[in-house]
């Protein structure tokens, strides 16, 4: 197996993200790669023959190296680089390299439901791999044991990402419209792909107070696996974010990832009443938020720098009792003129590998400019 290997650059079809891509897959590959491998392979950006894509120098060999090379958000395929003429680096032989299967179902699970402000898919394939990396557990990403949150799920871009690789995870949305959508795309999708499964509806009630509604969903890919409980569940919570605590039990999140209000067209409910502020919203939250954590758990929450500033963010997530890692601006894009987004990620204070997860952010490099 070939030392270096180069990583082609999926195609973006947002203009804007494509820009950033390149530093942003860098960013995730360090942080992925050094948690899951536990050390970092070189990194640089090479074009080869008008192919962008991302240089790794290192051992990348073995079926978990492989399987996180093909799970990274802007990986389209890998070569290997079997050799290099000195002369002509611009042309080194190449050869491709096949790639498990990480993702269990189609690539319309994530691109068919379309809508104002959703997220960028491969975006949150980048804040999913992140959490999961930061997790003690951070190998159920793989075998689809990691038990994954998103308060924030909106229509549900992460729940479905968290599908196809095969976890069952829970989300959380106050907006009732975005719930119903999301609940009537999932059912129509998976009678449309002939899926056994179970989907029901019921209140969600919380020492008599009905805080909103629970949907469960189990899906599998034949009746049998259906009956002995083998498929894959999710669970979509409508109701206030600042109220899972309540609802969920403690210590059972390994990953929590959550897209926070912008403050630009997006309001969030904290306390009882709408909010605009993000760093009010995650005042409230966090709390409830750390409770749901296990230990070892991982957080990646991304923010706009324009409205939630990083350090401000830093001390309201550090009195909650989580300890962030990345620096300000560490995965800072522009999505449009109002956003300059940014990913905030996070460990419990007690994370048993907390100091090695902070030697990987000290030693990304410079933040994006």
């Amino acid at each position: 197996m070939s030392e270096v290997s180069l990583l082609l650059r999926a195609p973006s079809a947002n203009r804007v993200y494509a820009q950033a891509a390149g530093a942003l897959s860098r960013s995730e590959a360090h942080w992925v790669l050094g948690a899951h491998l536990g050390a970092v392979p070189s990194l640089r950006d090479r074009e080869v023959g008008g192919m962008a894509g991302l240089e790794v120098r290192g051992a990348t060999g073995g079926p978990r190296s492989e399987a996180l090379l093909a799970m990274l958000s802007g990986t389209l395929g890998v070569l290997d680089v079997q050799q290099e003429d000195p002369q002509d680096p611009d042309r080194p032989l190449l050869r491709p390299r096949p790639l498990p299967a990480v993702l269990r179902h189609p690539s319309d699970l994530e691109t068919t439901l379309r809508y104002t402000g959703k997220t960028n898919e491969q975006f949150t394939a980048l804040l999913v791999n992140l959490a999961a990396a930061l997790s003690a557990r951070r190998a159920g990403i793989l075998d689809g044991t990691l038990d994954l949150l998103d308060p924030l799920c909106g229509r549900g871009t992460t729940l479905n990402r968290a599908l196809r690789l095969g976890l069952s995870p829970v989300g959380a949305e106050i907006d009732r419209k975005d719930v119903e959508a999301y609940r009537a795309f999932l059912g129509t999708w998976l009678r449309t792909h002939r899926y056994k499964h179970t989907l029901e509806t019921t209140r969600l009630t919380v020492h008599g107070e009905q805080l909103g509604s629970r949907t469960e969903a189990e899906l599998a890919p034949d009746k049998q696996t259906l009956r002995a409980g083998g498929g894959q569940r999710l669970t979509l919570l409508g109701c206030d974010a600042t109220r899972l605590g309540e609802v969920l039990p403690g210590g059972s999140v390994d990953a929590l990832v959550g897209d926070l209000p912008y403050g630009v067209q997006h309001g969030s409910r904290a306390g009882g009443a709408w909010q605009r502020s993000p760093l009010e919203v995650l005042r409230e939250a966090a709390p409830g938020w750390r409770s749901l954590l296990r230990d070892g758990a991982g957080v990646a929450l991304a923010v706009n720098r324009r409205t939630l500033d990083h350090a401000e963010a830093s001390a309201v997530l550090a009195d909650a009792g989580l300890r962030v890692l990345s620096a300000d601006g560490a995965f800072r894009h522009r999505v449009d003129q109002s956003i300059d987004r940014d990913i905030l990620l996070a460990v419990p204070f007690d994370h048993p590998r907390a100091e090695e997860l902070a030697a990987l952010g000290a030693d990304q490099e410079d933040p994006i400019p």
